[in-house]
């Protein structure tokens, strides 16, 4: 490997789904886990994987629930609301389906730091364009919601730069006992074939550590199932970083927890439940339809054999062996009347309602009535809202520290950076010069036209610049806005438009509606004054 690539091998390409963790034997990560994570918390970190596992497993196909008894004379249901799923998944598009702003700034005035501050942004946009960040995102935010956390690496090779994401069941990392938010180690593992043999199994390790030089070093091997080495990559190699380039992201949690905590954890119960009684609603809506059919004093010759298909004829005879008198005989069938639907619809609206307030999600079905703005619409999510931008005080350190990693990665690794650069080249800034910033955006519709219409009233009354609105509205620069403005000024003296248009006036405590009033007034004179002066013989 050469001193321009930072990367993951090419042997680490095939991943398997994280539910195939089952297939190790334990000790292959038993091993692997308490080789770098030693005492409890080591210990803690391999009863934690088998509860990973199980909160994917509800993920994936739902939350367990007791079926009502059937005394084994009848199957019952067994089908299950995937509510929590639903839910999750609600909650990250809500999140990342309108991907954060990641942008470099800067304060510096100056023309060579504008310039290279664009430079930079078009550099950034195109590599996350091509590791298909977008997508990754909401990916990732599922993961965390489930899992508890996620990581995110990034990796530089001759190949470009990669940004991945990893979730909490394949890596395992350890901190700084002084500074909770600086990562000492990270590792990440996963198995590249699926295989129940635990010699033919191949677990890929990669792991990062900061060493006493102040460097970041890393080795890349490939492991058995019983955790013993088959292949060593790359040996234990210095990279060019002061710093891991990872971060770990968790949801939730608490001070100093190196854990977090799992959506599908606060959502399982609930839908065990909804799930048992749904699934005892679908049983009895089943009995119903093949009610239980009895008779009595029926001759048992003729009761044998009976057909229920539709339109079948019965010929029953009563039991003349019977010791009653008059013996007349009966068939009749044992219904449910259903009566519990009201009450078991209420009990169903009332667990989903308290799943979907567990995460401050709106449940917009139960709203009989039409929004008619954005405003109203964000009064609906605003706890929702709230929820994500708590959230954010995690995500959005991550996001500004991917921005600054792939901008160090950039000077540290050049060739990593070639594809991506704009044509020209790029001047990466110092640090200090620039600061990366993420603002996270939701998909909720605005009132642009009702803005639009406030602005132009703003700028109608001299409260706002013509520039200013061009460049909030059409996007233009200050250097396009200026020419446009001018473009501007040269038409309306082309055409004699420019003595019509009268100075607005604004007075001081006015309204901007009646400052609005005033100038179209004053216009509306000084247009009529200039008719008058030419057409002089209409006056006559």
């Amino acid at each position: 490997m050469s001193d321009d690539n930072f990367y993951v091998s090419e042997h680490t390409k095939v991943r398997y789904p994280v539910a195939n963790m089952t297939n190790f034997n334990t000790k292959g990560p038993n091993q692997l886990i308490t080789a770098e994570l030693g005492g409890l918390y080591g210990a803690s970190v391999l009863q934690e994987l088998h509860e990973l596992i199980r909160l994917y497993h509800i993920y994936d196909h739902g939350a367990d629930f007791s079926t009502e008894g059937s005394n084994g004379d009848y199957l019952p249901a067994d089908l299950r609301f995937r509510k929590a799923r639903q839910i999750l998944d609600k909650e990250a598009r809500f999140l990342f389906a309108k991907t954060p702003d990641m942008k470099v700034y800067s304060t510096d005035p100056s023309e060579e730091v504008k310039k290279a501050i664009s430079e930079m942004q078009a550099f950034l946009d195109s590599v996350l364009k091509s590791n298909g960040f977008a997508n990754k995102l909401v990916k990732a935010a599922k993961d965390c919601f489930i899992g508890r956390r996620v990581a995110c690496f990034l990796n530089f090779s001759d190949d470009g730069i990669a940004v991945q994401f990893s979730p909490s069941m394949e890596f395992i990392y350890d901190v700084d006992p002084a500074n909770m938010n600086k990562l000492t180690k990270i590792v990440a593992f996963y198995l590249t074939n699926d295989s129940n043999d635990k010699q033919e199994q191949r677990v890929y390790r990669k792991r990062y550590w900061m060493a006493e030089d102040g460097l970041c070093w890393f080795d890349e091997g490939l492991f058995d199932g019983l955790g013993d080495l088959v292949e060593m990559y790359y040996p234990a190699t210095p990279t060019r970083f002061k710093y891991i380039p990872a971060v770990v992201i968790l949801n939730d949690g608490l001070t100093d927890d190196l854990r977090g905590s799992s959506e599908i954890e606060l959502l399982m119960e609930g839908e065990s439940w909804y799930s048992r009684l749904s699934n005892a609603d679908i049983d009895s809506g089943r009995q119903n339809m093949n009610p239980v059919r009895w008779g009595i004093d029926l001759n048992p010759a003729t009761t044998k054999g009976l057909s229920i298909a539709p339109g079948s004829f019965w010929d029953l005879q009563s039991d003349m062996n019977s010791t009653a008198d008059k013996v007349a005989g009966k068939v009749g069938l044992l219904e449910s009347g259903m009566n519990y639907t009201a009450a078991l619809k209420e009990t169903l609206e009332r667990i989903k309602g308290d799943m979907y307030d567990t995460v401050d999600m709106p449940d917009i079905r139960l709203m009989d009535f039409k929004v008619a703005s954005g405003k109203a619409l964000m009064a609906i999510y605003w706890g929702l809202i709230v929820r994500c931008d708590e959230k954010m005080h995690a995500w959005r350190p991550a996001l500004e520290f991917i921005i600054q990693c792939i901008m160090d990665g950039a000077k540290l690794y050049p060739n990593s950076a070639k594809k991506y650069m704009p044509k020209g080249g790029m001047t990466v800034l110092d640090d200090g010069l620039y600061m990366p910033v993420v603002e996270n955006q939701y998909p909720l519709p605005e009132d642009e036209e009702a803005e639009k219409q406030v602005d132009v009233l703003e700028v109608t009354s001299g409260v706002m610049s013509r520039k200013r609105y061009m460049r909030k509205w059409l996007g233009l620069t200050d250097a396009e806005a200026d020419a446009e403005l001018e473009q501007i000024k040269k038409e309306k003296e082309a055409f004699g438009e420019g003595q019509n248009n009268a100075e607005a006036e604004v007075l001081p405590g006015g309204s901007v509606e009646d400052n609005v009033k005033r100038n179209d007034n004053k216009s509306k004179n000084s247009q009529r004054q200039d008719e008058g002066k030419s057409n002089p013989v209409e006056e006559r």
